[in-house]
Formats: C-alpha cells, sequence, structure tokens
C-alpha cells in the first residue's frame, strides 16, 4: 500500500513575520548535511526545518546553521537571515539531494518570540528589524 501524505492547508501555523507585506527574500542553498542540523520535528511528527530558523548565509547564497558560541566558539558564523517556508526534510534523500534550495528572508520586520534559534546577541543582519511583539 503506498504511502500517503496529508497536509491541512486551511489552518496555516502563525507567521513569524510581524508585517507581512515588507521583506526581502533571496534564494539559497542548503547542503544535505545542514538539514540534520537544523531540523526538528512538527506537531504530525514530521521532520522540519520550521519557518522563522535563524541561519547564516554567505555572499554566494550558501545557508548552514549559525556556529557562535559565546564561551566555546567565539569564531564561529552567526545568524544573519530566516528561513521563510517550511521545509520537509522528508522530502530529501541523501546522494540524491546534495543542495537543496531554499527561501530565506535577508530584510523585514519580524516577531521574535515566534524565531526559533534568535539570540539578539549573536544575530548581524540590520536589514531584519525584530520586535518583541
Amino acid at each position: 500500500m503506498p504511502k500517503l501524505k496529508t497536509k491541512k492547508i486551511l489552518a496555516p501555523k502563525k507567521t513569524f513575520l510581524a508585517i507581512p507585506d515588507h521583506y526581502v527574500n533571496l534564494t539559497g542553498l542548503l547542503a544535505f548535511a545542514e538539514l540534520a542540523k537544523l531540523k526538528t520535528t512538527d506537531d504530525a511528527g514530521n521532520n522540519v526545518i520550521e519557518a522563522g530558523t535563524v541561519v547564516n548565509m554567505t555572499a554566494d547564497g550558501t545557508v548552514t546553521k549559525p556556529t557562535y558560541a559565546k564561551t566555546s566558539n567565539e569564531s564561529g558564523t552567526k545568524g544573519n537571515a530566516i528561513i521563510f517556508n517550511e521545509i520537509n526534510v522528508d522530502d530529501y534523500v541523501s546522494g540524491t539531494d546534495d543542495k537543496i534550495t531554499a527561501t530565506v528572508m535577508v530584510h523585514g520586520f519580524v516577531r521574535a518570540d515566534r524565531l526559533a534559534g534568535y539570540d539578539a546577541d549573536t544575530f548581524t543582519n540590520q536589514n531584519i528589524y525584530v520586535l518583541s511583539k
């Protein structure tokens, strides 16, 4: 029997955008190995990278998990972008999907309480305005 996927389209999740009509997105590339570092489990038990996850995006479009830590890795990368759309990690296969395209927000207004992995001290993009609510 085939495995069926269902998706609720009438009950969307709350958005992390504070002003939903003012933002700029760019296309970024996630290496397959980065999926495991960024994934979480949603309410339905799927492995996903949630919309609103803070990431690091380089000038060439490579997206990685921020590695900066005040105590252990002072030279690591800091967050400077946000994953815009949820990515279902289970849709990709190692060896087949070496790079995954992701929509990444680089400018706009967001809510701090709806971001995953946000730390005000280590977020470096001044074009993303993080509001408390």
